[in-house]
């Protein structure tokens, strides 16, 4: 059964640079952004859905998010999305379909939606115009072995080779993100996807379902807020004590968790959020890049297992301003683990050399888009060993390797029988929300 992690609408904060040149077999219905995202709303309030009348649809200049006209108090209501607006999985679809996890029903659900033509609802269309193979999981093959290659240690086959019985695979495996090639593996193998993995519309179901959904519901106007985890702004109405949601039978909705001034974006945050359950321990900017195609700014969280470093980096003393960026150790940093960076540090450095001096038509099918976004995540990673490794007055602490596989977990917020979520993220299929400059 694919894996599904609760998350909440996460979104582009930025722009995916080049994007335009993967969609250009996917462009089912041609509209621009402003038209479909302004029936989408339009649909949404007539049916139903509650949207404030302060809020707007806009583009800031790099990117687009939604933006408040008036100054707005903490506790206000955002938005409300009723159940019947929502793509989900239902008991035809679930009678009909030969599989039991819901995540690909909902892949289904969503194919249908965008393949009604002119009978397609304004979600439908939108949904439909959307960016595809900004995910790393759909690039093109020859970008797909780059960036594996980029992330793969020399390390990994010489441990492997000599793996003992308590070997995990993670502690030794490549840099991070994880489980790049995971995902069409999944489709194949849990949804029966068939044939259907060479049509580009179910792929862009799937992208759409990994990027958009919360649980298996896909809920509009929801992932058209943008992710920033110094300045989110946005909670959920009501508080989620487990993983099983009844939106089925229920609206979704969102208030203000602070006071803003007009001309201020709504802003929600992925990982800090008061739902966000285990991804407050190690849900990070690799894991975010991977299933949302985008480097967050910072603040950013990056673990690295096989080093066994766990670390925060944030703005000094909060102000970004100051230009300055510091570590917060959220696991002590030990000798071994500094060294461990060190060498991959080198080995970054070595690939570099070797493959950013070219461009993307020297690889086979690899787009420019992928060429781009896959230097951008490198500038991060190394960026973000690199501050890690250098910085200074830091108390070295050999103790991280005497606890267990769940070294990483924080402030108890997974109980032990639960640690290995961590490890099954690494290759997620349902999960949430990315929009981009096609909004």
């Amino acid at each position: 059964m694919l894996i599904k992690i609760p998350l909440i609408a996460i979104t582009l904060i930025g722009t995916i640079v080049a994007a335009a040149e993967t969609t250009a077999d996917n462009d089912f219905y041609k509209d621009d952004a402003d038209t479909l995202s302004t029936n989408l709303i339009k649909w949404l309030r007539d049916n139903g859905a509650y949207i404030n009348d302060t809020l707007v649809v806009k583009n800031d200049g790099s990117y687009r998010g939604i933006f408040a006209t008036q100054d707005m108090d903490a506790g206000e209501r955002v938005c409300s999305v009723p159940s019947n607006l929502i793509i989900q999985p239902t008991e035809e679809l679930m009678q009909n379909e030969d599989v039991e996890a819901t995540d690909c029903i909902t892949i289904k659900a969503v194919m249908n939606a965008i393949s009604d033509g002119d009978d397609a609802t304004p979600y439908g269309k939108y949904l439909a115009a959307q960016t595809s193979g900004y995910l790393p999981t759909f690039w093109s093959d020859s970008g797909k072995d780059l960036l594996s290659t980029m992330l793969k240690s020399a390390r990994k086959e010489r441990l492997t080779e000599s793996r003992s019985e308590d070997y995990n695979p993670l502690q030794y495996d490549e840099l991070p993100p994880h489980g790049v090639r995971d995902m069409i593996d999944e489709l194949k193998r849990d949804c029966n996807a068939g044939d259907l993995i060479n049509d580009p519309k179910y792929l862009l179901a799937a992208m759409l379902v990994t990027s958009r959904a919360d649980y298996d519901y896909m809920i509009p106007f929801y992932d058209m807020f943008n992710h920033n985890n110094a300045k989110y702004n946005i909670q959920h109405d009501e508080s989620q004590e487990n993983d099983e949601r009844e939106i089925a039978s229920s609206h979704l909705g969102f208030t203000l968790s602070k006071s803003i001034k007009a001309g201020e974006e709504l802003l929600l945050s992925y990982n800090r959020c008061d739902i966000c359950s285990d991804r407050l321990d190690w849900f990070g900017t690799p894991e975010m890049w991977l299933q949302y195609g985008f480097v967050e700014s910072i603040p950013q969280r990056w673990l690295f297992d096989f080093a066994r470093v766990k670390f925060e980096l944030e703005w000094k003393d909060g102000d970004e301003s100051s230009g300055e960026v510091v570590v917060n150790f959220l696991v002590p940093m030990s000798s071994e683990g500094k060294r461990l960076l060190q060498e991959e540090l080198t080995r970054l450095d070595t690939f570099a050399a070797e493959h950013r001096h070219k461009s993307h038509e020297e690889y086979g099918d690899m787009s420019r888009f992928e060429w781009e976004s896959l230097w951008q995540y490198y500038d991060a990673l190394h960026n973000a060993m690199t501050i890690a490794t250098t910085q200074r007055e830091v108390q070295l602490s050999d103790e991280v390797w005497k606890l267990g596989h769940d070294w990483w977990v924080q402030d108890g917020t997974l109980k032990d029988e639960d640690s290995e979520e961590h490890y099954e993220g690494h290759s997620v299929l349902c999960t949430k929300s990315l929009t981009n400059d096609e909004l």
